[in-house]
């Protein structure tokens, strides 16, 4: 069976986007004949065996930072071209903000290919309900799970936002992956993840990894980190490492490089990105976005952290049934003070905590299990 896959973010670009695409395109390989397109930042077009990477703009930061995430296909008839000439069974197509996303469903309903879409996002420009976007979802969204023999939604909360705007859409909930033996068959190198990357062996590691934006609370948790090291008791017993980059990244450096017990580091590759989990102890993800389905909230999850989280988007779905979790009653500088002072002060009671049942959950995300739904999906939809 041949598969087209179209992504706006495919690898070497970080984001959960062209992880999930990533790994599943790895895993599948094996068993389809599978071809990718994807935006790309260059000026040209890149073609290799199987990836075609069509250069592309993105739009300016205003009004809306999150505009410029947004890759505008440059060369459009590239994407005709490569389906005329790989004739695929099947076009899977990724996140429905997109403009190739549209371009690939126009495709394959013109040439009658049946269609899978997979839903990345909820909102796409402030992270809560706007009138544009629900004007787009009333009209794009809704005629994009209309075009789709199926539509992939990751968790029940994204469910809910596709069945607002469209009664009929044939959604099916199938979550991101993880590669499980990754994280679990490496807990036991804490202590040797800290000497590789000349961590303190005796500090409690608060780990924040995304983007250093606003919509992920980052401009609050620079503030938080700040409050909390004015108390010796805990600058003395805790190292902030912050993992990624963004517009916020300067003012970070900037408010907290006064503090040995602050760490940035850049994205680190995808492979490696597990060793930072497990030398850690906290995982804090204080986003102000409706979180579809949040791959760093996973990789904390299968590393065995304790998370604070907000309760925004699909968080809660993920975070249901993982034991070791405080929730953030609203993402400001004060509640994740509160937040973090409470679960440092009781730490060695807190990391006592018994893990039964953390791996039995996991296995539902492990991407053996992922990809042989996504598997399945594809046979029915061409039969």
């Amino acid at each position: 069976m041949r598969v087209l896959i179209t992504t706006p973010f495919y690898p070497p670009d970080f984001g959960g986007i062209s992880t999930h695409v990533g790994k599943l395109v790895n895993i599948l390989s094996k068993k389809f004949d599978i071809k990718v397109i994807t935006n790309s930042l260059e000026k040209t077009c890149s073609i290799t065996s199987n990836v075609v990477r069509i250069p592309s703009i993105t739009l300016p930061s205003f009004p809306f930072q999150t505009l410029t995430s947004f890759r505008i296909p440059l060369a459009p008839d590239v994407l005709i071209k490569t389906i005329k000439e790989f004739r695929p069974d099947i076009i899977h197509a990724h996140g429905h903000h997109y403009p190739l996303t549209w371009l690939s469903v126009l495709m394959a309903k013109s040439k009658r290919i049946p269609c899978i879409l997979t839903l990345h996002g909820m909102y796409a420009l402030t992270g809560r309900p706007t009138l544009l976007e629900d004007l787009f979802n009333q009209t794009i969204l809704k005629w994009l799970t209309n075009v789709a023999k199926h539509t992939i939604v990751l968790t029940p909360t994204m469910l809910s936002f596709v069945k607002k705007y469209n009664t009929h859409a044939n959604c099916l909930i199938i979550p991101n992956g993880i590669d499980l033996h990754i994280y679990r068959d490496n807990l036991n190198r804490k202590f040797e993840y800290r000497k590789k990357y000349s961590l303190d062996d005796d500090k409690i590691i608060v780990l924040y990894r995304g983007r250093f934006v606003e919509i992920k609370g980052f401009r609050e948790l620079i503030y938080a980190i700040k409050a909390l090291n004015m108390y010796e008791n805990i600058r003395s017993r805790v190292l902030f490492l912050l993992v990624g980059g963004g517009p916020l990244k300067d003012l970070a450096v900037r408010e907290l490089s006064q503090y040995t017990n602050c760490r940035i580091i850049p994205w680190v590759p995808v492979e490696s990105i597990h060793e930072l989990y497990i030398a850690s102890d906290i995982f804090i993800i204080p986003s102000k976005w409706a979180e579809a389905f949040s791959i760093v909230t996973l990789e904390a999850i299968a590393s065995s952290l304790y998370i604070i989280s907000s309760k925004n988007g699909s968080l809660p779905d993920i975070l249901d049934k993982y034991p070791r979790k405080i929730y953030l009653r609203e993402v400001t500088v004060s509640e994740i003070v509160n937040k973090l002072t409470i679960l440092i002060n009781s730490w060695n009671t807190m990391n006592e905590q018994c893990h039964d049942g953390e791996l039995t959950y996991l296995k539902n995300f492990d991407w053996t299990n992922i990809a042989d739904k996504i598997e399945y999906l594809y046979k029915q939809s061409v039969n």
